[in-house]
């Protein structure tokens, strides 16, 4: 993964004022989404199960970085950002191979599997308490 600096200098990411009410619409919309897992069946949608985790967690992601002041247009720019709150490479790597699963499965048809969708579940409640400490700062 390429350096949060070199996001900034591609202009994937800008530099912007804090946003805190967008942070929080995000954390919201991210809880809810979370909250909205517990209607999904996980062995018979596991797509479904895997694209509103990451999609959680992406909104999270995106909360930490309004709320230091920047914009990003890049998945991997998100996830990458979480190195300077504390989140060490193997998690990072870890969060952006989902990334690249969520990303074959919405655009070339590639499939999700339940052990999938297991396993970000397993991810999303590994890291949640560390997001929460840095955003409950809101």
């Amino acid at each position: 993964m390429k350096p949060f600096e070199y996001y900034l200098r591609s202009e994937l990411v800008k530099k912007s004022r804090k946003d805190v009410e967008r942070a929080r619409f995000l954390i919201k919309d991210a809880n809810g989404r979370i909250d909205d897992l517990n209607l999904i069946d996980m062995e018979k949608l596991p797509k479904i199960f895997f694209e509103y985790t990451y999609d959680a967690l992406r909104d999270l992601c995106d909360a930490v970085l309004l709320l230091d002041g920047y914009k990003s247009f890049s998945h991997e720019a998100s996830i990458v950002y979480l190195s300077k709150k504390g989140f060490d490479v193997a998690t990072l790597g870890k969060f952006d191979r989902f990334r690249y699963k969520r990303n074959g499965s919405k655009y070339y048809g590639v499939p999700i599997t339940v052990m999938d969708a297991k396993d970000i579940k397993e991810f999303y409640l590994e890291i949640k308490k560390k997001l929460n400490k840095i955003l409950n700062k809101i």
